[in-house]
C-alpha cells in the first residue's frame, strides 16, 4: 500500500482518466437506456434491457471510486477493464447480426473506444504497478 503523500504517476493519471471516462459513459448511457427501455411491445426485451441498463449505471460509482483511489488499487482495475472490452465484443456481434446502426460513425467510434480503453487501462495500470514495486524495493 502506498502512503497518502505518494505522488500520482503519469500512468496512474492515465488510468484515472480512462476510469472516469468509463464512469461517465456508463452513467450517461445507462440512464438513457433506463428511460428509453427496450423495443415497444416486447415486455421481456424491455425488462431485460432496463435491468442491464441498471447494472450499467451501477458500474459508474465503482469506476469513479477506483479512479479516485487509484494509488491503492491493484487487480480490481484489470477486472474493471473486462466489461468495457466485453461491451465492444457485444457491439461487434450486434453489427454482424443486425447491421450497422445509424449514425454509423458514432457506433464505430464507440466500438473502437470499447476496445482501446481497456488496452490503455491494462497497459497504464501495469506500468503504475511496476513503478510501485520498484519504489517499494528501493
Amino acid at each position: 500500500m502506498m502512503a497518502a503523500g505518494t505522488p500520482v504517476t503519469a500512468a496512474n493519471t492515465i488510468v484515472r482518466v480512462c476510469l472516469l471516462l468509463a464512469a461517465a459513459i456508463a452513467l450517461g448511457d445507462g440512464l438513457q437506456q433506463l428511460a428509453q427501455g427496450g423495443p415497444a411491445g416486447a415486455a421481456d426485451a424491455d425488462n431485460a434491457h432496463r435491468f442491464l441498463a441498471g447494472v450499467y449505471v451501477g458500474w459508474a460509482p465503482l469506476f469513479a471510486w477506483a479512479a479516485a483511489t487509484i494509488r491503492w488499487q491493484g487487480v480490481l482495475v484489470y477486472f474493471l477493464a473486462v466489461p468495457i472490452f466485453l461491451g465492444g465484443v457485444g457491439r461487434l456481434v450486434s453489427f454482424a447480426r443486425d447491421g450497422m446502426p445509424s449514425p454509423a460513425g458514432v457506433f464505430l467510434a464507440s466500438a473502437l473506444l470499447e476496445f482501446v480503453l481497456p488496452i490503455v487501462i491494462v497497459w497504464a495500470h501495469s506500468t503504475a504497478l511496476r513503478s510501485r514495486r520498484v519504489a517499494a524495493a528501493a
